[in-house]
C-alpha cells in the first residue's frame, strides 16, 4: 500500500507519520520498520530496488518510510514509477514524504493514481499556530495568556511548531524559555519563564562536554533531585536527535525509579556512556 505526505511543514509531516505508524501497529503489532532519509543518506538506487523486490523471510509486514528520496535523487522516481502497481497492491506500507513536491507535476500525478491516501503538511499561519499552541500547552498543563502566546509565536514565526514545542517542554521541566524573553513581560508570577538558581538546565548543558561527570557532582551538591534530573536530560537528547542515547536514558530512568538509593550511580554510568 502506498501513502504520500507532501509539503514543507516538517512538524506536521512527522505528526502524520506517527499517526500512520500507530494505525498500522494497531492492526499488525509485529512489523518491521525501515527508513530511507534522502536528506542524510547518499542516494543508493540499489537500495530502492531491494525494497521493492524483497519481502520478509518470516512473513512479517513492513512499514517503509522514504523521506525526500525523489527530491534528493530524481533518478529514483523512474524506479518508483516502474513499481507503481507493486506499491499499490503490496501488503507492506510504503510511506513517502516529499517536502518540495508540488501538485500538477508528473510525480504528484503518479501518487494520485497509485496512492491509497495523500496528505498535505501545510505551514500553519499565525492564527492556526495560536490554536495549535493552546491545545499543546494544555497537554503540558501550562497556562498561557493570549499576550504570552502572541509573544512566543511572534518570536517563532509561521511554521514554528518545533521551536514552540521545545519551549513548552522546557517550561514544563522548570527551565527558562528562550522564546518570548522580554524585560518585564511576564513578571515574577510566571516562574516557568524564569531560570531559578537551581535550574537543571545549567547542569544539563555541561553533561554534553568533557566535564560531564563534574556537572553531575555539581548538580547533586546544588540540591538537584537526581530522580528528576533524568527528565530534562532526556529532553535534551530528544532535541539532539540522539535516538540510541534517548532509549538508554529511558532504561536508566526506569532503573532509577526501581532503585532510587542508587540513582547517582545509575545516572553516572549513563552520562559516562554518552557519545557526543
Amino acid at each position: 500500500m502506498l501513502y504520500l505526505i507532501f509539503g514543507e511543514n516538517s512538524y506536521q509531516a512527522a505528526r502524520k507519520i506517527r499517526e500512520l505508524k500507530g494505525s498500522f501497529r494497531a492492526k499488525r503489532a509485529d512489523f518491521l520498520l525501515e527508513e530511507i532519509d534522502g536528506d542524510t543518506e547518499e542516494a543508493d538506487l540499489s537500495k530502492l530496488h531491494e525494497l521493492f523486490n524483497q519481502a520478509d523471510l518470516f512473513g512479517k509486514p513492513r512499514f517503509i518510510i522514504l523521506k525526500n528520496v525523489i527530491a534528493e535523487a530524481p533518478a529514483a522516481f523512474k524506479i518508483i514509477e516502474k513499481n507503481g502497481d507493486f506499491l499499490k497492491k503490496s501488503q507492506d506500507i510504503f510511506l513517502f514524504w516529499e517536502q518540495d513536491l508540488k501538485p500538477k507535476t508528473k510525480e504528484y500525478e503518479f501518487f494520485e493514481k497509485h496512492a491509497a491516501k495523500i496528505q498535505e503538511a501545510k505551514t500553519l499561519g499565525l492564527n492556526e499556530l495560536d490554536l495549535w499552541m493552546q491545545k499543546k500547552a494544555q497537554t503540558f498543563e501550562i497556562k498561557l495568556s493570549k499576550e504570552e502566546r502572541k509573544t512566543m509565536i511572534d518570536e517563532a514565526g509561521e511554521g514554528g511548531e518545533w521551536a514552540l514545542e521545545n519551549e513548552l517542554e522546557k517550561m514544563a521541566l522548570g527551565g527558562e524559555a528562550a522564546l518570548g524573553k522580554k524585560p518585564g513581560f511576564l513578571g515574577d508570577s510566571k516562574p516557568g519563564f524564569k531560570e531559578s538558581a537551581a535550574s537543571p538546565f545549567a547542569f544539563i548543558e555541561k553533561m554534553f562536554g568533557p566535564r560531564a561527570l563534574l556537572a553531575l557532582k555539581e548538580a547533586e551538591v546544588s540540591g538537584q533531585d537526581l530522580g528528576r534530573l533524568i527528565y530534562p536530560l532526556l529532553w535534551k537528547l530528544k532535541q539532539k536527535r540522539m535516538a540510541d542515547a534517548y532509549w538508554q536514558g529511558i532504561l536508566a530512568e526506569s532503573a532509577m525509579r526501581r532503585d532510587p538509593k542508587n540513582s547517582y550511580e545509575i545516572l553516572e554510568r549513563f552520562i559516562f556512556s554518552l557519545k557526543v
